[in-house]
């Protein structure tokens, strides 16, 4: 940490995915850090060492950190918190409304204005609809007379590799004044080399934004072109394959299921936003809504081979249930297994329905509508379809010699990140389709 450094206490208020992450990286860079979390749950995880996540190797940086107290936690901020920075990175979720829920923001916001000294300097990182710094959080802050500093600056990293990217990313910084962005951008710099400042606090909080819901859409094509290859009968891992293959303008993605709790919300928190400017965007909100009707699709996929096959559907096990599986993570937030699902057993009403995941939390699992089991083979066991939900490095190269044997005569396997397509895979009696390659 640079000696010139004016702030060396930092208070970060959400022990989530995000706020957590960067505590650890804060309290890594030398900062005193004080972290603030409402579930007791999380906290007794936290002061134990232990993240209450799945992130390879978090908790050999997590556990030391807390016993040499460069971190402390509690249920609230302290009446004497001597902080001068607070970081605020509370959940936004969207509502069935698809809108932005911002209790928790204006809560946090209010509990910030109680502790607030003169020169603070407040950072939202939370993802919010373009506007709220300003027209959200700063009115409770002025309301205190206090004066302040006030920064957006957003979280970008990706799940399973947070503590990596948040020393190497460059750190994007909006401030509502120079002042302010000058003052974030010092406090970031001490984590990561690079610092991008733009314009306002609207231009940060717009890319995030801009970046999920890139590829949030990038995504969507894949999808599909996946679509459109089943309609033609033609593979799509071949041809996205052929597509990207030394051609500097290829780059199409593969297909499969697209969620998790950036991507599913954040094409509506920009159209959110933008609804105040009088733009609707079109391609973004038909992107994430193309994304969103696979589970449907991966249904009547299994629908129609096993009518056209005569197979009786009595047991499906879905592999993978956490949104996604690489980097590994064990977040079920906004996870498409559990919308897979309620999809296949909408279709086939009577289904024993199970799922596996190397990490996932069981309990979330059945929250979910999904029966979990411990390992691979009770979940292929009599299952009539396996549908590999995630792209978890366990099930590519998987030995499915060892366990198709284990399923329903005339069963097939269900690959929507078709990790093992191309390859001899041993199988008899026992199909394998991949999303947009299935007969």
């Amino acid at each position: 940490m640079r000696a010139s450094l004016q702030d060396r206490k930092a208070c970060i208020i959400g022990l989530g995915y995000v706020g957590l992450t960067l505590a650890v990286a804060m309290a890594e860079a030398g900062f005193e850090v004080c972290g603030i979390e409402r579930s007791e749950a999380i906290l007794d995880c936290v002061r134990d060492g232990r993240a209450h996540f799945t992130e390879a190797g978090l908790n050999d940086h997590l556990a030391p950190i807390i016993q040499s107290g460069r971190l402390k936690v509690h249920d609230r901020i302290p009446d004497n918190d001597d902080s001068t920075i607070y970081v605020v990175t509370v959940g936004t979720p969207v509502g069935a409304d698809k809108k932005t829920k911002l209790d928790a923001i204006k809560a946090v916001a209010g509990e910030v204005a109680r502790v607030l000294k003169p020169d603070d300097l407040v950072v939202l990182r939370s993802t919010v609809r373009i506007g709220v710094s300003r027209d959200v959080v700063k009115p409770v802050l002025d309301a205190t007379g206090v004066p302040y500093r006030l920064a957006f600056c957003p979280e970008r990293t990706i799940e399973g590799k947070a503590l990596e990217e948040l020393v190497s990313l460059p750190q994007i910084v909006g401030g509502l004044d120079p002042a302010s962005a000058e003052r974030a951008g010092a406090v970031f710099n001490a984590l990561t080399p690079e610092i991008v400042t733009v314009d306002s606090l609207e231009a940060a909080e717009m890319v995030k934004l801009v970046n999920n819901t890139h590829r949030d859409l990038s995504f969507a094509f894949a999808n599909e072109v996946a679509a459109a290859c089943e309609a033609v009968g033609v593979s799509a891992p071949a041809i996205i394959r052929a597509a990207n293959y030394m051609y500097p303008r290829g780059g199409v993605p593969a297909p499969g299921p697209v969620g998790g709790p950036c991507l599913e919300k954040d094409p509506y928190i920009l159209a959110e936003g933008l609804a105040a400017f009088d733009f609707t965007p079109q391609i973004a909100l038909t992107g994430r809504i193309f994304n969103e009707t696979l589970p449907a699709r991966v249904a009547a996929t299994i629908r129609r081979i096993s009518e056209r096959d005569r197979l009786s559907v009595d047991k499906v096990a879905i592999l993978g249930l956490a949104f996604k599986g690489r980097p590994e993570t064990s977040d079920m937030r906004g996870s498409l297994a559990g919308p897979l699902a309620d999809a296949i057993r909408a279709a086939f009403p009577d289904v024993n329905l199970v799922g596996f995941d190397p990490v996932a939390d069981h309990a979330e699992a059945r929250a979910a509508g999904i029966e979990p089991v411990g390992d691979l083979s009770e979940a292929f066991s009599g299952a009539s379809v396996v549908v590999i939900q995630n792209n978890h490095a366990s099930f590519k190269d998987l030995d499915f010699a060892r366990y198709a044997p284990m399923m329903a005569p005339g069963g097939f396997i269900y690959d929507l990140w078709a990790q093992n397509a191309g390859r001899a895979l041993g199988l008899e009696n026992i199909r394998y389709f991949s999303l947009g390659a299935t007969a």
